[in-house]
């Protein structure tokens, strides 16, 4: 194992990918100041994922002809720029009339962003050895979990604690260190990468390789059916919706925001030291832990939207982020064990394009749906497609 190189890389990019999430929040708090508006905020994450749907959709195509080294380092050196300018137009032109433009810079940073996922994974095989893939992308399932749902809780705390405008700042110094990372990688010949990139596939085959391995793989196939209702329904936990819940239903100060997504940080931290404590467990059991994670989730989420109490919403919180990050884990260790390492690449690029897209829409869709029913509506619905994801590990438990 180059294990130099291999930690440039897990580090550079969890860095940049803790600033994807940190400056989404941070945009969030900046559009809801100017407008008002919950339509207006879901808008932040619906470009985003938009954006970053499209450029992981062809994202296998650009992986096929341009080295990995390059495409990650001045992938982040293009995001790094934007979101320098970014900062500077709300500094000079913040206001209600020109939010909208905001939403230029956002498709741009998300359209880079996009390939780094796919690129990233496609990196693992070169920088470690056969035998230790299986603990490498351990390691990254678990961080990209992390980040991708604690992401929110911290960025929630900055924002109540230094502001929506500084969160983009500390973001943008997390960009600059990813970017001096990912140069310090070794760069590789792709032509001596491995034999499988030797073989000449058109396009279409390219793009469409790790959908029907997906499709074809009975554990794969589940768990993306089960994970397309969660990416539903966990919009409610890490997106505009939360803010709202703070104010209407809670009615308390922007503080709490902060307090409920600190507990939900240290339910998904317990969940994972929990998970790795107990790895052997959760391996062997794991459809019993996929299928109680997703019943206590569902009842997570639905006391909690019932809830008017703040403190009962913090335990609540602190219990929906520990299972979940439980059920994840399961979920992630047979994603890896149900195909052989050179796939990887391939179904991770078709699993992130499928669950942008559907976060995407839903925090638009769920979002304009606060403002006409309410966010207590919201909560109940999602608890409800919660347990409609455990019927589905119910039925097809024979497969997982």
């Amino acid at each position: 194992m180059n294990k130099s190189s291999f930690r440039f890389l897990w580090i550079g990019q969890s860095l940049a990918n803790s600033g994807d999430v940190f400056y989404m929040v941070g945009l969030i708090a900046i559009i809801y100041e100017l407008t008002g508006s919950v339509t207006y905020m879901a808008f932040v994450p619906f470009f985003i994922t938009a954006s970053r749907f499209v450029s992981g959709i062809i994202a296998p195509l650009i992986i096929e002809r341009v080295s990995l080294k390059a495409l990650l380092a001045y992938s982040q050196l293009g995001k790094t720029i934007a979101i320098i300018i970014l900062i500077g137009y709300i500094d000079v032109f913040s206001s209600i009339n020109t939010s909208v433009l905001i939403f230029f810079f956002v498709i741009a940073i998300s359209f880079l962003d996009g390939w780094a996922n796919p690129a990233r994974n496609a990196f693992i095989p070169i920088l470690v050895e056969q035998n230790a893939l299986v603990k490498a992308n351990s390691l990254l399932a678990i961080l990209d979990q992390t980040i991708r749902l604690g992401g929110w809780a911290v960025g929630g705390m900055l924002v109540a604690i230094i502001g929506g405008v500084n969160v983009l700042w500390f973001t943008f110094f997390l960009f600059v260190t990813s970017t001096f990372m990912m140069f310090l990688i070794p760069s590789i010949d792709r032509n001596i990468v491995s034999d499988e990139q030797s073989i000449k596939l058109s396009n279409w085959e390219v793009l469409k390789k790790g959908w029907v391995t997906i499709w074809q793989t009975p554990t794969l196939r589940t768990i993306s059916i089960v994970e397309f209702f969660e990416s539903i329904a966990n919009v409610v936990w890490v997106a505009a919706i939360m803010y709202v819940y703070v104010d209407q239903v809670l009615q308390t100060g922007e503080q709490w925001w902060g307090y409920i997504n600190a507990t939900f940080f240290s339910g998904l931290m317990i969940g994972g030291f929990l998970s790795l404590k107990w790895s052997h467990l959760v391996d062997r059991l794991s459809s019993k832990v996929i299928l109680v994670g997703a019943l206590l989730a569902s009842l997570t989420t639905l006391m909690f939207g019932l809830t008017s109490t703040p403190w009962m919403a913090l335990v609540l919180s602190l219990l929906f982020g520990l299972v979940n990050q439980m059920k994840d884990v399961a979920q992630e260790t047979l994603v890896q064990k149900s195909v052989v390492h050179r796939l990887l690449p391939n179904i991770y690029s078709a699993k992130d394009a499928l669950i942008t897209a559907i976060f995407g829409g839903s925090s638009l869709i769920l979002g304009n749906w606060t403002d006409l029913f309410g966010v207590r509506f919201i909560f109940m619905l999602a608890a409800t497609l919660l347990f409609i994801s455990s019927i589905i590990v119910i039925i097809n438990r024979k497969d997982i």
